[in-house]
């Protein structure tokens, strides 16, 4: 059985755009490693959910993965506090937060500037408890927090208090999403929460710090995803009976991959891993080859080109796809190991947003039928004898090309 390297370019895939010649970044970029993968191997594209629908991240993972989302989805708050090492109890209600500027009432950044870091905002509230609910937060990557409501009579079942746009009068109010007095409650004290974080952090020492040094206010908390720990879970090795690694930068990813028992590979500071667009890409791919000696799977995350895009910033996109290009070198020379090359949505650089446009994806390894494409890029693996598949055939798929397939029937 080869070793099977999976890597996930988050949004890789585009749009054309007109100032690139009305191509794709993937298909402006110099790509000689992406396209040799693709010129070795067999190509297709991928729904991740079905098509017409637009993938979160999460949900995509979940479908790489293997696991029906509508199963085992109630949210991406747990993710992204699993992704952190916070201890998700049970009963716990977990968020996706960030923090986010508001101006005059006008909510005007999502991300309060991309923030370095959330510390004095989390120190600030921290332990609050209202209503017989306990709040922990936890300073994730950059602008984002980790938020767990722990108390009795909870549930997930609420709206997102986040907007999700910008040039809004402040903020949703939140509302339970079915009639239950566990859900009509959690609304009720998440919407005072809400007040209270932003009351406090309008007179917040560094805020008054930060408008001095003309920087934007961090002053509102944005959460959404509610989620729960789910119960009945088959873990991966349970699933598949692989011995599978992930390795990523952003610590979301790293939840979601811990959601299904998954072991995490870390790095230190000085290894330059960050899951942002500077992460140090030769070392994440250097390590997951280096680990593949004990694991049977090992996935790698690479996030920066979702980050530009969302930006806006095309020319940056098709600069970092360049840079994805050279990490793979030695996956696209050597012939040791079972390479997945795919991406978990596509997001758009005009819009700004994921998008459910197929996404492409290369398979190559000894063994794999070939077809006669010339590169890898969202036309040309269109045209490829995969054909369209959905996310949750993917991992079927792997696993009758390493061998492991069960047979159906005698």
């Amino acid at each position: 059985m080869q070793k099977t390297i999976f890597i996930i370019c988050d949004g890789l895939p585009d749009r054309p755009i007109a100032a690139l010649g009305n191509k794709t970044p993937l298909e402006a970029a110099h790509t000689p490693n992406l396209d040799k993968l693709a010129v070795d191997g067999i190509s297709g594209m991928m729904n991740l959910i079905g098509p017409g629908v637009r993938p979160g991240s999460d949900t995509a993972h979940l479908a790489l993965f293997g696991y029906d989302p509508y199963v085992y989805y109630s949210g991406r708050g747990p993710f992204e506090c699993l992704g952190i090492d916070m201890d998700i109890q049970p009963g716990d209600v977990c968020f996706r937060a960030n923090v986010g500027t508001l101006d005059n009432g006008r909510l005007v950044d999502r991300r309060a500037g991309r923030i370095e870091s959330t510390l004095p905002v989390v120190e600030l509230l921290n332990g609050l408890e209202i209503d017989g609910v306990k709040f922990i937060l936890k300073p994730g990557l950059s602008h984002r927090i980790g938020l767990i409501a722990r108390g009795q009579g909870l549930s997930y079942k609420i709206s997102d208090q986040d907007p999700h746009v910008v040039d809004v009068e402040g903020v949703n109010t939140v509302v339970a999403l079915d009639d239950s007095p566990e859900a009509k409650f959690t609304a009720e004290v998440m919407n005072k929460f809400s007040q209270i974080a932003i009351d406090k952090l309008s007179q917040a020492q560094f805020n008054y710090e930060r408008k001095a040094q003309g920087l934007v206010l961090a002053n509102v908390v944005l959460f959404r995803g509610a989620g729960i720990f789910p119960t009945g879970l088959p873990t991966f090795t349970e699933k598949y009976h692989l011995k599978t690694a992930f390795v990523a930068g952003a610590p979301f990813y790293r939840g979601i991959a811990k959601f299904v028992g998954m072991d995490i590979i870390s790095f230190s500071p000085d290894e330059g891993v960050t899951g942002l667009p500077d992460s140090n890409l030769e070392n994440k791919l250097n390590k997951a080859i280096a680990v593949s000696q004990d694991y049977d799977l090992v996935f790698v995350h690479i996030k920066g080109a979702d980050t530009l895009a969302e930006d806006g910033n095309y020319q940056g996109k098709v600069e970092f796809i360049e840079k994805i290009d050279r990490a793979i070198k030695p996956l696209a020379e050597s012939q040791d190991f079972l390479v997945v090359l795919t991406a978990d949505h596509t997001t758009s650089s005009k819009l700004k947003i994921h998008t459910a446009d197929p996404v492409p994806l290369t398979i190559r390894g000894e063994g794999v039928r070939t077809d006669d494409l010339n590169n890898y890029s969202e036309r040309e693996c269109a045209k490829g004898r995969l054909g369209t598949i959905q996310g949750i055939n993917l991992m079927p798929i792997l696993v009758d090309l390493m061998g492991l397939a069960k047979l159906f029937g005698a």
